[in-house]
């Protein structure tokens, strides 16, 4: 199928798009399918595939999408789990269909937003701190690895993203409660730095994915160093790091062969309990 990128057409997919195609009444002219490469998948490669459907009107179309599994990727995370969330998270229709599986890979339902990215059961502070650290990335351009800081959303845009976050549940929060919650995040920002610095040191060594994993990484780790004495003081500050680096001991659990990120973060703790 033209579109593919090299290596990315098994025949177990060209079966599973054919049945699906039949399973919906479709009849797939081979010549007649788009296939486009999404950008900004890091850990996968993704494509948007496209056919028309059996009907009179030649502009309706089918499109799925396709996610080949990025080499290495399994290192951190169990597929099997992460199908069986998949599959849980679509039932109760908040995310696409699971609609085939085969071994490099799946195929879903296309929509057009997808809310949802590596997740588990996180501090609120750490998830919105992910979420605001990611304001410094495009991965829509040619060098989608690097990072500018200077759209990290200043204070009155996180006070009103965390205004509007207390707020769905149906109480107005006050003043004190808004700022408890903006300063946790701040320093939880620096966890996050440690996260996907070490993920990036990994999947350079483990992916082979067009990303500069290990510029990416020493970025992150350079805003981790830049904004550490800004965010952690005094003794508030040890308690704080402690907590920051149990978070991430938790996160990277899943990863196998990682006794040398665990033995870091626990270099980086004891050099803080010394102080």
């Amino acid at each position: 199928i033209n579109g593919f990128i090299e290596g990315t057409q098994p025949e177990e997919l060209v079966k599973l798009l054919l049945s699906l195609a039949t399973k919906w009444g479709d009849v797939i002219d081979m010549n007649k399918i788009k296939v486009v490469h999404l950008s900004g998948a890091m850990t996968n490669v993704v494509y948007r595939i496209t056919w028309p459907k059996n009907t009179t009107d030649n502009n309706d179309e089918r499109t799925v999408l396709v996610r080949f599994y990025g080499e290495g990727s399994d290192v951190f995370f169990d597929r099997e789990e992460e199908i069986r969330t998949f599959e849980s998270i679509s039932t109760l229709k908040h995310g696409p269909r699971l609609l085939a599986q085969f071994p490099e890979g799946r195929v879903e339902e296309f929509i057009h937003a997808k809310d949802y990215e590596y997740a588990s059961y996180n501090p609120v502070a750490y998830d919105l701190a992910n979420h605001f650290c990611e304001w410094a990335a495009n991965y829509h351009t040619d060098t989608p690895h690097v990072l500018d800081y200077n759209m990290y959303p200043g204070l009155e845009d996180r006070q009103r993203f965390v205004q509007s976050y207390l707020s769905s549940t149906g109480n107005q929060p006050c003043d004190g409660e808004v700022d408890q919650l903006i300063d946790d995040i701040e320093k939880y920002t620096l966890a996050n730095h440690l996260f996907w610095g070490l993920w990036g040191i990994i999947s350079g060594y483990v992916t082979h994915i067009d990303f500069d994993y290990i510029e990416y990484a020493r970025q992150r780790f350079s805003e981790y160093w830049l904004k550490k004495p800004q965010l952690l003081t005094g003794k508030m500050g040890t308690l704080r790091i402690n907590d920051l680096v149990d978070v991430e001991s938790k996160n990277i659990n899943n990863i196998e062969n990682t006794r040398q990120t665990l033995a870091l973060l626990s270099c980086l703790k004891k050099s803080v309990s010394k102080r």
